[in-house]
């Protein structure tokens, strides 16, 4: 029988990973309409999103005085710029005409991206179950890949399937990075990781912005409705950032894939609700194949070896396996 604690942790857990998955679904709809406004300006959008985040993060964490991540300041510049880019290929994705529930399905490779380098990385090893899922997950994806992308209802999807992919991996190498720091200390390493991601990536994306996407901008016609759409992505953006840095604090990551699930059902309903497209037939085979794989490698936890040179336990039943941190769509 569930006790009251646990009903209520589970029931804060469940509306944490809704909150995620409308967060994800929200920023596909508003990069959408920009998209088809012509007001689509990749790292523009993101620019307020990383400023947003610099200015609490970084404020918070100097005003307190808490301790810091002992790590070179080229890491947090790396970490800025892949995340910038991730973004930015995400976004570019959604430009044309294209299905933008296909495009968050795609975004699912991030997980088989992170359990890879992780590997190498991170020195996690992975079991039986985890291949198996990542096997799943590559087999939607190759569903999608596969499906005819040229068709006149959308012309753009195959291009825009391409930058998800690539957005894809660069969330992976992001998301690594960001674990890799987090994992360094508690909550302050949260919030000084937030915050210093934010600051570099805001400078790397404002000089990007000046070398390629000065003329972009200017084109804009900046009318009520494309600045709301692009308020809009950003909050969305930037709750997905803190509520997905809390949930992770406080649940584990077998919820949190879970509840990356039901953004595609979210996503194939906006896509019918505001922009009146159907979703194709195939996109219900690749989703229960990324369902299918998710649940099977949510099974275990991956078993983190100590760093190298250390001596390995005799048990791993006394290795701590901390929970792994894997997307960040937007």
């Amino acid at each position: 029988m569930v006790n009251a604690a646990d009903f209520k942790r589970q029931g804060t857990n469940l509306a944490f990973g809704q909150g995620i998955s409308l967060c994800l679904s929200a920023t596909g709809v508003f990069s959408q309409y920009l998209s088809r406004n012509n007001a689509s300006a990749p790292t523009f959008q993101t620019l307020f999103l990383y400023v947003g985040l610099a200015l609490v993060f970084v404020t918070y964490f100097y005003v307190r005085k808490r301790p810091s991540v002992d790590l070179p300041w080229w890491y947090w510049w790396l970490l800025g710029l892949v995340d910038v880019e991730a973004n930015y290929f995400c976004v570019l994705a959604y430009r044309g005409i294209v299905n933008f529930a296909v495009l968050g399905l795609i975004l699912h490779m991030t997980v088989p991206f992170v359990t890879i380098l992780s590997y190498f990385v991170m020195r996690k090893r992975y079991m039986l179950e985890h291949i198996v899922g990542c096997a799943f997950a590559f087999a939607g994806c190759i569903v999608i890949f596969t499906h005819d992308n040229e068709s006149a209802e959308y012309p753009d999807q195959g291009r825009g399937n391409a930058w998800s992919l690539a957005a894809a991996f660069l969330y992976g190498v992001s998301n690594l990075m960001s674990e890799y720091a987090v994992k360094r200390g508690g909550m302050d390493a949260n919030v000084e990781c937030l915050g210093k991601m934010g600051a570099t990536a805001a400078v790397v994306s404002a000089i990007q912005i000046a070398i390629f996407e000065r003329d972009t901008v200017a084109a804009v016609e900046w009318t009520p409705a494309n600045i709301w759409y692009t308020f809009g992505y950003v909050l969305a953006m930037f709750t997905f950032y803190v509520v997905v840095s809390i949930f992770l604090r406080i649940t584990e990551s077998l919820m949190f894939n879970l509840s990356l699930l039901t953004a595609d059902i979210y996503n194939a309903v906006a896509n019918y609700v505001c922009f009146s497209n159907p979703v194709p037939g195939i996109y219900w085979l690749a989703l229960s194949l990324n369902y299918v794989g998710t649940a099977v490698y949510s099974l275990k936890e991956p078993v983190q070896l100590p760093p190298a040179g250390a001596p390995i336990a005799d048990d791993f039943s006394d290795v701590q396996t901390p929970s792994a941190k894997p997307i960040v769509l937007a």
